[in-house]
């Protein structure tokens, strides 16, 4: 049983602690994700497939430059691809393990959506 779960461990060679320089990369992964702006660009992207950038601006009620900057990063990271096509740029989500990571956000939240409500992030002495 024991090495089951030791075969199971999520990034058994990763060090853990805050200053591991492994687990400050496996944040930024997750950082992609986290923000509210980014979050919204991909789960539109997921929902509509290739999408203009004038789109996303008008859909999420962005300034243009911040959009601009939240898919730079998007791109930056992997999430997303970018189609010129003369002046027009064109987002897709670059990967289907993006739309897996973000579908199994979703059951996890389903599953603990009240657990999430509750909690209180904003603590400091954590």
């Amino acid at each position: 049983m024991q090495q089951e779960i030791a075969e199971r461990e999520a990034f058994a060679g990763v060090e853990v602690g805050r200053e591991s320089e492994e687990m400050c990369l496996l944040a930024r992964f997750f950082n992609g994700f986290a923000n509210s702006t980014r979050l919204s660009i991909l789960l539109l992207l997921a929902r509509r497939g290739e999408t203009k950038v004038g789109d996303l601006v008008h859909e999420l009620g962005a300034p243009q430059p911040r959009i601009s900057d939240h898919l730079r990063c998007l791109s930056w990271c992997g999430y997303v691809r970018v189609r010129r096509e003369g002046r027009n740029a064109y987002y897709s989500v670059a990967d289907d393990r993006v739309l897996q990571v973000l579908n199994l956000g979703e059951a996890l939240l389903r599953d603990n959506l009240e657990h999430v409500e509750a909690c209180d992030t904003s603590k400091k002495d954590w």
